[in-house]
């Protein structure tokens, strides 16, 4: 081969392996600017797509929260509602006051002074125009009332400035009396010697009664500030064991019936007799919606008696304050009433019966 061959195939290949080194490297080139783009894109949308996930998250938890104060809003509110429909009477406070009241007044001590200092305690718990001779009479209690408990069963009759608390009581009845007893004791006689002689020595015992268990209903009534007791406390039988300014009569005096008073009041006298006397069972032959006060009570006597025509022709409103003892005690107890009483069959029956004089 010649020397210009030689050099001529020199060349080309030279041109050849440059060619392919500049491809390779142009290659090498695009295929760098290729990744770097692919991950410029990567992070682009990683993170674009972070911002919206993270938006979406913020909008539906803030959304959630939102749902969640405006629903605890919606309950407070109708918590509120519901303590101003049910008045401030039906607060704690009112339970609290009555529980005061109660053990003022079911505890009664023997010791005059101690009851004096109680009269006057429990004036300060009622309403302007109660008296607490309008409660009760002790006159003839000789004994002692102790409370053991009192919880309270019911909050009823309930408006905007009064409402009635009902209380499960247990109390204990007292006699208390004298005790006479023999005793020894030493002395010396004329000679000066010591001896022993039998003396007589009396003192003051409490004789138990038992206790009594039952419902006690006290009436409260507000100004928005302080409560006071508006009507006379009266009781019932525990549920079970057999079948709420004080509160005025308001009733029109032009509707008062003089001319049936007398036998109105014969009526009454029989029927709280019956009252304290009969049993459940037996007082619905004298009344709609029996109730008694068998064995817990005995029937002695009305105060303040009322009589008015009622609605319908025949039909007649008795007001009155019954006087009832406790059983087996000289503890006598002033108890509201408002009978509405009708003539059937010649006999007067209690078509309704309400424990108080307002209404």
């Amino acid at each position: 081969m010649s020397f210009f061959s030689k050099l001529t195939g020199g060349l080309k290949k030279n041109a050849n392996q440059g060619r392919k080194k500049v491809l390779k490297d142009e290659r090498r080139l695009k295929s760098s600017r290729f990744n770097g783009r692919t991950a410029l894109s990567v992070v682009f949308w990683g993170v674009l797509f972070g911002v919206i996930f993270f938006s979406f998250q913020s909008w539906t938890r803030t959304g959630f929260l939102n749902e969640k104060v405006n629903g605890y809003q919606d309950q407070a509110s109708a918590q509120i509602a519901s303590l101003n429909e049910a008045g401030f009477a039906n607060s704690p406070a009112g339970d609290a006051y009555a529980n005061q009241f109660i053990d003022t007044y079911i505890n009664i001590s023997n010791d005059e002074k101690e009851r004096e200092e109680r009269a006057t305690a429990l004036q300060n718990f009622l309403a302007e125009g109660l008296k607490v001779g309008e409660l009760e009479n002790l006159t003839e209690f000789q004994g002692k009332r102790v409370l053991k408990s009192a919880s309270l069963y019911d909050v009823k009759n309930v408006n905007q400035d009064a409402a009635s608390y009902v209380y499960a009581i247990e109390y204990e009845l007292f006699n208390v009396g004298e005790k006479k007893e023999q005793v020894e004791v030493k002395k010396k006689n004329e000679d000066g010697k010591e001896e022993v002689v039998k003396e007589e020595k009396i003192s003051m015992v409490d004789e138990s009664l038992g206790t009594k268990e039952q419902l006690i209903v006290i009436r409260l009534g507000t100004d928005g500030n302080s409560f006071n007791v508006i009507e006379q406390p009266y009781y019932q039988a525990l549920p079970g064991k057999s079948r709420v300014l004080a509160v005025q009569d308001q009733t029109d005096s032009s509707y008062q019936n003089i001319k049936v008073e007398d036998e109105m009041k014969q009526f009454a006298t029989q029927f709280f007799t019956s009252y304290t006397t009969n049993s459940v069972d037996e007082m619905s032959y004298l009344m709609e919606n029996p109730e008694s006060l068998k064995a817990l009570y005995e029937y002695k006597g009305l105060e303040d008696f009322v009589v008015y025509d009622g609605e319908k022709e025949g039909q007649y409103m008795v007001k009155t304050l019954v006087i009832l003892q406790e059983a087996n005690t000289g503890l006598q107890t002033k108890h509201p009433f408002t009978l509405v009483v009708s003539k059937e069959n010649n006999k007067f029956y209690v078509q309704e019966l309400k424990h108080t004089l307002g209404g």
